[in-house]
């Protein structure tokens, strides 16, 4: 009945965990572990969700009793749905997904390695409709998969005809959940109205819809495959978008909204609008969901969380400081040890930069506020946002940059350019050496 390529996955499991409701296709599925794996290498859950009344508890105790016969070990759970549906307004199939999907986690964690649900065929075709039905892209046309992090499906390449043979050679028996029969949720509509019906004048339709899966899932490891790998850089994720094709974009800023934690509410709209602004001529920035914001840089984007940083004043000297997401490094620098004082990119930031104090009695680290001026090389001075400007700082860095000032006059750019008043001179007597690194 399961497949040879998917048992010789479970060898990788020393022990799983069956889902087991009562109803046919788990009882199925637990028979067959019974005859073909050792009872050492899995263990049943049952999880009574107090929908169906005396009903519940009855099957329930039909999967007590079975794992009782067998000597199989039984770990048994109670969850109110009903409750958590109202006081969080889930519907109940909603709620009873999420209630049996948190201790689905806590077994992987506690007791077993994955756990093994009874989802055959027949299920993977009514999934890929109702998500074209709900509307969505190739993730939803893929349907499900056989092994999705701590859930296994051994069944997912058996047909439900292979499975009710399976019992009558066996002569398994079961529990009917009566609520199988109501088609006011939305998965029983489907398979007890909608499916049939289609399949009258398209008997190949569930057939279909899982080779549509199946191509689905060629197509998705493609784009995985031609994705370029994203990483977190200063706080935010850079997505090159420089001869990329709108499909390879779009999984680009999923993985970059994922990357930071959000995999909700991101839609299509969403992803259609950050395209749109990196080929546009706008500046500035995109406010996104989940309090992200999104820049254009370079030849895409970047894609950040929004973050507030207290503009702390500290005393110019030695020593570290921690401000704007950013850690200071300053060494006062002797100068017969004063090698080299050429700077180090790292990031789009020079890493490291030399300062002279020479000139001030007293200067300060904090970060820029309205009306700092910057004196440039070659004379003259700068509004420091037009010179941040000018000098291509990513907009994302601009407010966040620490600097070195003497008042409203900015000796130093920390990770840009120092000002032409800080310039390190042969007869400097006081230079110090600043590193500037990342921290968020």
């Amino acid at each position: 009945m399961i497949k040879s390529e998917i048992v010789s996955i479970m060898d990788n499991y020393p022990v799983i965990a069956l889902a087991v409701s009562g109803g046919a296709d788990s009882m199925a599925m637990a028979e067959w572990f019974r005859q073909n794996r050792p009872k050492d290498s899995y263990v049943i859950i049952n999880i009574d969700h107090h929908i169906r009344g005396e009903e519940s508890k009855r099957d329930s105790d039909f999967v007590s009793d079975f794992a009782k016969k067998y000597g199989i070990k039984l770990y048994r759970y109670d969850i109110d749905c009903l409750s958590f549906a109202k006081q969080n307004g889930y519907t109940i199939e909603q709620a009873a997904r999420i209630l049996r999907h948190q201790i689905f986690e806590q077994a992987a964690a506690e007791y077993a390695y994955v756990v093994a649900t009874a989802h055959h065929m027949s299920d993977q075709a009514e999934s890929v409709f109702m998500h074209i039905a709900r509307g969505t892209g190739i993730d939803g046309l893929m349907g499900m998969s056989v092994l999705d992090g701590h859930i296994f499906r051994p069944l997912l390449h058996t047909s439900k005809a292979e499975i009710l043979e399976f019992i009558k050679v066996n002569r398994i028996t079961y529990c009917q959940d009566s609520s199988n029969n109501d088609n006011a949720y939305s998965r029983n509509y489907t398979r007890n109205a909608i499916m049939p019906s289609v399949m009258q004048k398209y008997p190949t339709f569930d057939k279909s819809l899982i080779k549509l899966a199946e191509r689905a899932r060629e197509i998705a490891d493609f784009i995985d495959t031609h994705t370029p790998t994203l990483i977190v850089e200063n706080g935010g994720v850079y997505c090159d978008f420089k001869d990329k094709h709108k499909v390879i974009k779009a999984e680009m800023i999923k993985r970059a909204f994922s990357i930071l934690g959000v995999t909700a509410d991101i839609e299509e709209r969403h992803i259609e609008a950050i395209i749109d602004f990196a080929k546009s001529t706008k500046s500035g920035s995109l406010d996104m969901p989940y309090n992200t914001i999104v820049y254009k840089e370079e030849n895409g984007v970047t894609i950040c969380k929004k973050l507030a940083f207290e503009n702390k004043t500290y005393r110019f000297s030695e020593g570290c400081f921690e401000i704007g997401g950013f850690e200071l490094r300053v060494q006062k620098v002797k100068k017969n040890k004063l090698k080299s004082m050429s700077a180090v990119c790292e990031n789009g930031l020079e890493k490291t930069l030399y300062i002279a104090t020479d000139n001030f009695e007293s200067l300060d680290i904090r970060l820029r506020k309205n009306g700092d001026k910057i004196q440039k090389f070659g004379g003259g001075s700068k509004s420091l946002g037009d010179f941040l400007t000018d000098k291509k700082v990513p907009l994302r860095f601009r407010d966040r940059l620490p600097v070195v000032a003497d008042g409203k006059n900015v000796v130093c750019v920390c990770g840009v350019e120092i000002s032409e008043c800080a310039k390190v001179l042969e007869n400097s007597e006081n230079t110090f050496k600043i590193n500037i690194t990342s921290i968020i």
